[in-house]
């Protein structure tokens, strides 16, 4: 971890932008070293309470009152959460003693306000909501919960309801981007009581019930708002997601449709333009092409030809989407690409469809037709060469390989070609940051690239050629470098991307483009999670590792294998968790295979001393204690003397 400083400063950046699951872990972090650390506590407390943690968010809150029985953000963030639980009482008395603290905070005032309001003491919540605003005239959320209570009194006029109902919806649409969804649903609903017509009210509270997996709510939300706002293609956008988790998937293409009609033009002419060919998927292969081969460090390689210039004005991008078998993702990944797209010269959508056992081209044809082109293999030619083809069949200048089950986040296109349109020709790849989601879309992890200036960074070799911080979502390659350094090693089942990562950067500069602008899905559906649990990732780095040895500086190298190493210790603890003995003893060997130093070999004794090895301490003394040894060539010539 980074000094306790630099921690605490990313565990607060990333709860402001609500990447929840993350600054927990480093206010986690933190605490662990400096139990009594104010911020961290705080911090924590805030963060459990908007998850849920209850208990735990009143237990952080306790702690850092009872280290700082002054500490005026202390009995705010309790009072916060006792209110959110309903205990008004509670919440009351920790506002009270925030304003003994500091007699002039307005957050207390308006917060004691709103608890009294609930007890019913009108009156009394009235002047805290007065004093509040004599403190902060344009304190909005005191001035809407004061005008909440003259609603309430019957003493608001027809035209100031529709005026506060619209605040209320704003107040809502705060509190949900800062992840308070109970306070948002409360603002919104009030929002609708004073002006039904209020179509973002019920967009929003259709997104709060999405989140909450609440999807009838949800739907109905939705189709209210849209009744409301018909041209309002983000609810589309949403009933498409929506309807995509149901797994109504030609639902979900017909509101991805919709919605990417009213967001973008240029998709909605080529949609009305489009005249479908009648050609049956299985007839739609691609074309055959010719794969020529380039020699790096002792490795052979396969690459692409150049694009003949016949073929008129190239487009700037090409997007490859493979597909084989898994529908319940594409959608929302061809949505993320198509709400971007410009036209032909701009971008050309390629899905490469591995010769699934499920219909694919309905779905694609649904969402895409007018603008991807589908091409399905007569017969599974494995996922690195269905790659290869579709880099082989692409006409853009920069092309990239994206998941079915990823997608790009807005401005991914946008901001990257304002880069690389007029980039050094040294440049041969460019990345960006990403971020790791679960199947409900919550953010895990964030890749933020830390240390990296936008642009070309002189030490990308030696950080890339140790470990990849890369994903393929986040990752765009020029055409050129595929037809000089080759393309995916078809023999390399895991970590093929990072391979060609490291060749490129052996050769060519790339091109850091800052900010998070694409996502990573891990779900249980996913190669990794196979590979976990079978402890067969260590081979595959291994092969990462050695397939570019050749063309790696051998400091690099080692310090890979030291990694690599220790990453293979680290996982070792998914299949021990499952129980699955066999796949921990196939990653031990294959840590040893990569790193057999003695450092190595002491880490490893170090590892099997620890409490969380005794499962595979005792397995190993079963193993040992049961290996047979029958040669007794070395003890017949003993000779045993008694006394």
């Amino acid at each position: 971890m980074a000094t306790l400083t630099e921690a605490l400063q990313l565990a607060i950046s990333d709860h402001r932008a609500n990447h929840f699951t993350r600054a927990e872990r480093t206010y986690a972090q933190i605490l662990e070293k400096q139990p009594h650390n104010a911020d961290a506590l705080y911090g924590l407390g805030v963060l459990t309470h908007q998850i849920g943690k209850y208990q735990l968010a009143e237990h952080l809150f306790n702690q850092l009152l009872k280290l700082h029985p002054d500490s005026a953000r202390g009995w705010l963030g309790l009072g916060n959460l006792y209110q959110s639980q309903g205990q008004f009482s509670e919440a009351i008395t920790a506002y009270q003693n925030v304003l003994e603290i500091q007699p002039d905070s307005v957050a207390a005032y308006n917060n004691l306000g709103y608890a009294l309001q609930q007890q019913g003491k009108l009156e009394e919540a009235i002047a805290r909501y007065q004093t509040a605003l004599e403190f902060q005239p344009d304190c909005q959320e005191a001035e809407v919960n004061l005008g909440n209570i003259f609603h309430a009194l019957g003493q608001l006029s027809p035209e100031n309801q529709l005026d506060y109902g619209i605040a209320n919806c704003n107040l809502g649409i705060t509190c949900q981007y800062q992840g308070d969804l109970k306070t948002a649903r409360q603002y919104y609903h009030q929002a609708i009581a004073l002006n039904p017509n209020l179509a973002k009210a019920y967009s929003g509270l259709g997104a709060i019930y999405q989140k909450q997996d609440q999807l009838e709510l949800a739907e109905a939300a939705y189709h209210k708002a849209l009744e409301l706002d018909p041209e309002d293609g983000e609810v589309y956008l949403s009933l498409g997601k929506l309807y995509q988790t149901q797994r109504q998937l030609m639902a979900s293409a017909s509101a991805y449709r919709q919605g990417l009609c009213r967001v973008n033009p240029a998709y909605a002419a080529a949609l009305k333009a489009y005249q479908p060919l009648n050609v049956p998927p299985e007839e739609r292969l691609p074309p055959e092409v010719s794969m020529g081969e380039v020699t790096i460090g002792g490795h052979s390689f396969p690459t692409v030809s150049p694009v003949p210039t016949d073929q008129g004005k190239r487009p700037f991008w090409t997007v490859i989407v493979p597909l084989y078998n898994r529908q319940e993702f594409m959608l929302e990944c061809l949505a993320s690409l198509l709400r971007q797209w410009q036209g032909e010269e701009h971008m050309e959508i390629l899905v490469m469809d591995n010769n699934s056992h499920v219909p694919m081209f309905e779905l694609v044809e649904a969402i895409g037709g007018g603008v991807v082109q589908y091409y399905r293999n007569p017969q599974n030619i494995g996922a690195r060469r269905n790659f290869n083809l579709g880099i082989a069949l692409s006409r853009g200048q920069w092309v990239q390989v994206l998941p079915d089950d990823e997608y790009v986040l807005p401005d991914f296109y946008k901001r990257l070609q304002q880069s690389l349109g007029d980039c050094p020709d040294s440049v041969g790849a460019a990345f960006t940051g990403y971020q790791n989601i679960d199947d409900r879309e919550e953010v895990i992890f964030v890749q933020y690239h830390p240390g990296l200036q936008p642009g070309i960074n002189s030490n990308w070799l030696e950080r890339i050629g140790v470990s990849n911080p890369l994903n393929p979502c986040a990752v765009v390659i020029r055409r050129t470098t595929h037809e000089q350094l080759g393309v995916y090693d078809p023999a390399n089942n895991y970590t093929p991307d990072w391979e060609l990562y490291k060749r490129i950067a052996a050769f060519q500069d790339w091109w850091h483009e800052s900010g998070v602008l694409a996502c990573y899905r891990q779900h249980s559906n996913n190669m990794s999670t196979e590979m976990f649990l079978a402890g067969a990732q260590g081979d595959q780095y291994r092969l990462g590792i050695e397939m570019s040895a050749g063309y790696l500086p051998a400091e690099v190298v080692a310090r890979s294998r030291r990694h690599y190493f220790d990453l293979c210790l680290k996982q070792a603890a998914i299949p021990l968790k499952a129980g699955k003995m066999n796949a921990v003893f196939r990653l031990i060997q294959a840590a040893l295979k990569i790193d057999s130093s003695p450092e190595a070999a002491q880490k490893l004794f170090a590892w099997l001393a620890s409490d969380g090895a005794s499962p595979v301490r005792t397995v190993l003394v079963e193993k040992l204690s049961a290996m047979p040894f029958n040669d007794s060539s070395e003890t017949k010539d003993f000779f045993f003397a008694y006394p």
